[in-house]
């Protein structure tokens, strides 16, 4: 039965997230069209969806087995029609011939490169697991996903002493506990070895899935100077750890926490975005990639009410003056309208 849990978990952390982000990419172009950028869309779309159907569960103080099962039935239809409007998509990024020729025309000390990324990443992984760090804040995260999966309710009792109390608004909104919790309830495997065993080494490479875009779209002209700037990257965030506010330190320590994952994985993945919404002509597949990137910032921590529509916004001038585009300013803008209606909730609830 253990070998069933198990690999419930490992296809919810790998081949789903892969499988959903087939819409996204189907409407990208050939270039963003990557086995990496399907795999960061899909977990931005479980992000996304869940913030969306949790929240009002959880302001209405209402069961966490019904999140279980309306989020549930939600994923499974979005994954079939995923499948079946996707496919075309799915069929060029597993197109692994088309990948390994690719490889194969590479200069000699870029395939070096290439496999040295790929050894220090999974280097990371193995140390986030092996040498996995019990920060502090895993007395909240951690055991608001225990008690959720236990007592069957959402911010509503004390993570410290289990006594009922009234809902915590403070992190209402916010649910990557919830979303822990849910995992573990589908899996059957504990939350905390899901979060410090499984999700530690699955969104560190979520991370590296996220710069292996952006760099692909920086060097757009220099296709073999990728690897180094990965190459870069992993020593960086290897030798980051000078204090334990950065973001070196955020995403090797505490990966599974909202904070960390904004800090690691969710405003790249918003740079990124940037970086395609400056292009003359936008994907459909990257505005849907935007979308759930700005709904998965709410998702990881409610800093986001403000952080991100500040961001977007400036960003949203900036863009819009580079492309001579008042349609660019407000679509930017019109995707920040969640983040603004969260606020207004959160200010209305205190």
């Amino acid at each position: 039965m253990q070998i069933l849990y198990w690999f419930m978990l490992i296809f919810m952390v790998t081949l789903m997230p892969f499988l959903l982000g087939a819409i996204p990419v189907k409407y990208m172009n050939s270039f963003q069209r990557t086995p990496a950028m399907m795999y960061l869309c899909g977990w931005f779309v479980s992000f996304s969806v869940f913030e969306l159907v949790s929240v009002p569960f959880i302001l209405l103080e209402r069961s966490f087995t019904e999140v279980v099962f309306v989020y549930s039935i939600i994923m499974l239809g979005i994954l079939g029609i995923s499948c079946w409007l996707g496919r075309d998509a799915l069929k060029e990024c597993l197109q692994w011939k088309k990948w390994v020729c690719a490889f194969g025309d590479m200069p000699w000390w870029t395939k070096l490169a290439w496999l040295a990324v790929i050894v220090l990443i999974a280097m990371q992984m193995i140390h986030a697991v092996v040498f996995e760090y019990y920060d502090g804040d895993d007395s909240y995260y951690v055991a608001q996903a225990v008690m959720t999966n236990t007592f069957d309710s959402m911010y509503v009792r004390d993570n410290y002493t289990g006594y009922i109390y009234p809902l915590d608004i403070r992190h209402a909104l916010s649910p990557t506990p919830i979303y822990i919790a849910w995992m573990s309830r589908i899996s059957g495997i504990h939350p905390t070895i899901i979060a410090h065993s499984v999700l530690a080494p699955i969104w560190l490479f979520l991370m590296y899935c996220v710069y292996s875009q952006i760099g692909r779209r920086l060097l757009i002209k220099y296709k073999e100077w990728q690897p180094v700037f990965l190459i870069f990257l992993t020593i960086w965030f290897s030798y980051g750890n000078i204090s334990i506010y950065t973001t070196e330190t955020f995403i090797m320590t505490r990966t599974w926490q909202g904070k960390g994952l904004m800090a690691g994985v969710i405003l790249p993945a918003l740079l990124l975005c940037m970086l395609y919404l400056t292009d003359k002509k936008v994907s459909k597949g990257c505005w849907m990639l935007f979308s759930t990137v700005i709904l998965s910032a709410v998702f990881a921590t409610s800093v986001a009410f403000m952080l991100i529509p500040t961001i977007v916004g400036l960003a949203a001038v900036v863009i819009g003056w580079q492309k001579k585009s008042a349609k660019t300013v407000l679509l930017m803008g019109a995707w920040c309208l969640p983040c603004i209606v969260l606020a207004f909730c959160y200010l209305l609830l205190r």
